[in-house]
């Protein structure tokens, strides 16, 4: 067995976990190292250590901080479930794996995701962020349809499902998240007459004619701005944009990017140093 090992900012977590499923890692250790934080990730063979830590170098320029060394047979997975936590992303609403029950009092919903992807299981500020917008304008979402951009583990697909939605559509150019996907939709089964359905691919894979009432879109600055025209068209008349991933120093140049193409602010968010917007079109 082979382990991986990294220091990175907190901002880089999510990436740095992406990196490792897309090598197969098995399982990952994540601890605190001052303000930055270490993660061990664990690998059956060497091939698949090596490449994940060139894709490190190469995506986040950790050269300097990534090892791989051999480790002894151990229950590395038992480990790994030793440092999860359960995460609250809205007032009453949890996200956890099966195996993780968080706690029953004042829980409303249980939001049921394998922690193998990137974005998605709920400890990360932008992932709350968004949720608590959906689950605050549900009003708007009910019996609504839609799409959540870069939808990762489709966390926020469920909660849009909790929050009464018609449909959750959630797009995914990232192959790997397949298997999660279908592991995470089979534990969390819509309601009675909506729909969660997810695509691998991007934008251009939907229907020239696709619009949607509602459209999530938890993403960094420098990913999300240039999809805004390809957005725009995809927002019904008086639709709403839920806009995370953005740093709160960011957030006047994402508003005046908005309003380039016809959105306006109705509400934003923060936590730390992370901001999410709400936009009508």
């Amino acid at each position: 067995m082979y382990s991986l090992t990294c220091v990175i900012t907190e901002d880089q977590q999510e990436i740095a976990t992406a990196i490792g499923c897309c090598h197969n890692m098995g399982g990952c250790v994540e601890e605190q190292n001052g303000s930055d934080i270490k993660l061990v990730f664990y690998f059956e063979n060497q091939d698949d250590a090596e490449t994940a830590a060139e894709s490190f170098a190469n995506l986040l320029s950790l050269s300097e901080k990534t090892k791989i060394e051999f480790v002894q047979n151990q229950d590395w997975n038992a480990k790994w479930k030793e440092t999860m936590e359960p995460a609250q992303i809205a007032q009453g609403v949890w996200v956890s794996p099966t195996w993780l029950e968080p706690p029953q009092e004042g829980r409303r919903a249980w939001i049921k995701i394998e922690p193998k992807m990137a974005f998605g299981t709920g400890h990360h500020e932008t992932t709350r962020l968004a949720a608590q917008e959906i689950i605050a304008r549900k009003n708007e979402i009910s019996n609504k349809t839609v799409i959540d951009i870069g939808t990762g583990s489709g966390v926020l697909c469920f909660t849009a499902n909790l929050a009464g939605a018609a449909l959750a559509l959630g797009v995914e150019i990232d192959s790997c998240c397949l298997e999660n996907l279908a592991e995470n939709l089979r534990d969390n089964p819509p309601a009675v007459g909506s729909n969660v359905n997810f695509l691998i691919g991007t934008l251009d894979s939907l229907n020239s004619s696709a619009a949607f009432d509602t459209v999530i879109m938890n993403m960094l600055y420098s990913e999300s701005v240039p999809l805004l025209g390809q957005i725009k068209p995809l927002v019904k008349k008086g639709g709403l944009l839920i806009w995370s991933g953005i740093l709160a120093d960011e957030k006047n140049d994402v508003t005046a990017e908005a309003q380039k193409f016809g959105f306006k602010l109705t509400g934003s968010k923060t936590e730390n140093e992370w901001w999410c917007g709400s936009f009508y079109c």
